[in-house]
């Protein structure tokens, strides 16, 4: 938590723009995020916005972090 940006809030609500679901934004959310991207579990999708959750990701959430497969989108 020390290494996160003081710039921006650690945590805050946010709700997609797209899809309307809420996610995790802020320092917080970022950090996770670049974390995601550098162990290859999420990938960018066509347009500058769009993210994919990778087969590995999918995977890796259910068992690093017990996320139900009915949860992951």
């Amino acid at each position: 938590m020390d290494a996160l940006p003081r710039r921006r809030a650690t945590v805050r609500y946010c709700v997609d723009w797209s899809e309307q679901r809420h996610h995790l934004a802020g320092a917080l959310g970022a950090a996770i995020t670049d974390r995601m991207f550098a162990l290859e579990w999420l990938r960018h999708g066509k347009y500058r916005r769009v993210i994919r959750l990778t087969d590995t990701g999918r995977e890796e959430l259910r068992t690093v972090f017990g996320v139900r497969g009915d949860l992951i989108v």
